[in-house]
């Protein structure tokens, strides 16, 4: 064997027991005791855990004029120093692209850079004969779910009801996934009018006034009334509010058909802060919710509604957080990747929400069983060797500066939290090891996906 990782305790979705994991050619193909390898590594009182898997991506992801801080590489780097060994990023095709000239362009990008693995999902900011006509091909390539805006600060990139209809209707049948971001377009472009900037400082209190919660569970509602009549398995990104919960508790007929997300700021972070001084660096979409949202996202996620907990790691500058002429037009986002396992294992495990079992359903085997990469998500024979060796017990205080990241603004600065990723592997290469970051870049691969 190639690498041992000895006198761990390894964790899944559905068990916990000591063993040695040894790694050949960067798969997992041995678990027991006394195993021996060409090099041996010691996780003595420490978790292994299966890789992360991160849903929600944005590197290099323009927005107005400007676009996130994180190339590809950096994103990587971010990535490995969090344990995500996987991240699915998105393809936004230009006006003038077609969905195949789109995913052409976006992976000259990303293959030369990326250190660890990553897909995509395809992007639809608008929809003609053409774009659908591609569904099929893309599903065969291995490109099996489809991204939808129902609202955006650029209402180009929304897509209105009638699409979704088509849309809908014309994935019936395509083995594949639709990717929603619910909310409201028109009352969106209405109340940016009401709410200007303030001048004084950079707090921004009324901007989570663009995006009320009622909204959000409105466009739930719609989108579960028409899954009723389709069967095109959806998923829901970044649901952020009780309303939402409430409707989704009432159609849990679906469950076979509708997965959820919440996002990590989501539980860690509430409005408040808008009021801060620097109240823009906590621009999002959808925006901080008050306490009591979090705190039903955490029994949400307890309780089974939401399968995945993701990071959205959009990274921008205090100079770019500056831009935007209107609230809804300050670049949405931050760099928060490698916070996602440290910050939910304090919060939800440390916390006694949940078990470290069921942190790793929500970081990682539920997003591989529902995006359709197979090889993830489990430590397991014949598995990617994409592994994580996590301390439970040790102690770190969070800052910008050890994210790995271009930003240079941290949401989770100065935060005391309970665990640290000693090690990432990578298909079995390490890519980070003791706060370093030492992968290579252009080692990590696109993964081909079948839902």
């Amino acid at each position: 064997m190639d690498i041992v990782i000895k006198n761990g305790t390894v964790i899944n979705a559905g068990s916990m027991f000591r063993a040695d994991v040894g790694i050949r050619n960067g798969r997992i193909i041995a678990l027991g005791e006394d195993l021996s390898g060409q090099e041996n590594i010691d996780a003595s009182g420490k978790y292994i855990l299966p890789g992360l898997i991160e849903t929600n991506a944005y590197l290099e992801s323009p927005f107005g004029n400007t676009r996130s801080t994180d190339n590809f590489f950096k994103g990587s780097q971010a990535a490995a120093a969090g344990g995500v060994t996987t991240f699915i990023d998105r393809v936004v095709p230009l006006p003038d692209e077609s969905l195949h000239e789109a995913i052409r362009n976006r992976r000259d990008l990303a293959d030369p850079q990326v250190a660890v693995d990553y897909s995509l999902h395809i992007c639809l900011p608008r929809l003609d004969e053409s774009s659908l006509a591609e569904i099929p091909g893309l599903v065969d390539q291995g490109y099996p779910s489809f991204e939808a805006m129902l609202y955006d600060p650029f209402p180009q990139q929304s897509l209105s009801e009638a699409s979704l209809l088509r849309l809908m209707n014309a994935m019936q049948s395509s083995n594949s996934l639709l990717v929603l971001h619910c909310g409201s377009q028109a009352l969106m472009q209405h109340l940016r009018q009401q709410y200007p900037i303030p001048a004084e400082d950079e707090s921004i209190p009324d901007y989570p006034r663009l995006w009320p919660s009622e909204a959000e569970a409105a466009s739930v509602l719609q989108v579960l009334s028409l899954a009723a009549h389709f069967e095109t398995p959806l998923f829901l990104d970044g649901l952020s509010t009780t309303a939402s919960l409430d409707v989704l508790a009432h159609y849990h007929a679906l469950p076979s058909q509708v997965n959820v997300s919440c996002h990590l700021h989501h539980l860690s972070h509430h409005e408040t802060v808008y009021a801060q001084k620097d109240g823009r660096h906590y621009a999002c979409l959808p925006p901080l919710r008050p306490a009591a949202d979090s705190e039903a996202l955490w029994r949400g996620l307890s309780a089974g509604l939401i399968q995945v907990v993701a990071s959205a790691h959009r990274g921008f500058t205090h100079a770019q957080k500056k831009l935007g002429q209107d609230l809804a037009a300050i670049p949405p986002g931050f760099a928060n990747l490698s916070a996602l396992l440290p910050v939910l294992h304090d919060q939800g495990v440390a916390a006694k929400r949940f078990s470290m079992m069921y942190l790793v359903s929500l970081l990682s085997a539920f997003p591989a069983q529902i995006f359709g990469l197979h090889q993830k998500g489990a430590v397991a024979i014949g598995k990617d060797a994409d592994l994580v060796i996590f301390d439970p017990t040790a102690r770190q205080t969070l800052s910008c500066a050890q994210m790995h990241t271009s930003s240079d603004f941290s949401i989770y600065e100065g935060e005391e939290v309970h665990g640290t990723v000693d090690m990432t592997f990578s298909r079995g290469k390490i890519v980070f090891d003791a706060g370093r970051f030492v992968g290579e870049q252009g080692a990590g691969q696109f993964i081909s996906r079948r839902l």
